[in-house]
């Protein structure tokens, strides 16, 4: 009977360790700064949306036309590379500020310095020339 219940503390210990070790919230799990460039509902790299959220029907409004959270696109500067990526990040970032940021395959993550995390899917990457910069 102890031995089990010596087990069953070690194996929560073991995972206990295990939780805090991958800390989505620690800026050493994000090595990588990056600059929010634009939030942008057309998928296109020319700038900023001036766009209304409607929390009732989950609908962003652009313009005249109605535009669903698949049009949105955000982009990052890291280093020479623009990530153009999809709308998981839109409501976490903002234009002009950078964050702190890690890659993984397909994906970035972002911990921004209030402390909100998120992941949006990398949908392009260009080299961005010396003018852009």
């Amino acid at each position: 009977m102890r031995e089990t219940g010596l087990a069953i503390a070690t194996t929560v210990l073991l995972f206990a360790e295990l939780a805090l070790a991958k800390n989505k919230k620690d800026p050493a799990e994000y090595p990588l700064s990056a600059h929010v460039l634009a939030i942008d509902s057309h998928g296109g790299v020319s700038g900023i949306s001036t766009s209304s959220y409607n929390s009732q029907t989950g609908q962003w409004t652009y313009g005249h036309g109605t535009v669903t959270t698949s049009d949105y696109t955000v982009q990052f500067r890291i280093g020479n590379l623009l990530y153009t990526g999809g709308y998981g990040c839109r409501k976490k970032v903002q234009v002009g500020t950078d964050v702190h940021a890690r890659l993984e395959k397909n994906k970035l993550f972002i911990l921004t310095d209030d402390g909100q995390t998120c992941d949006t899917r990398i949908r392009d990457v260009e080299e961005l020339s010396k003018e852009t910069k």
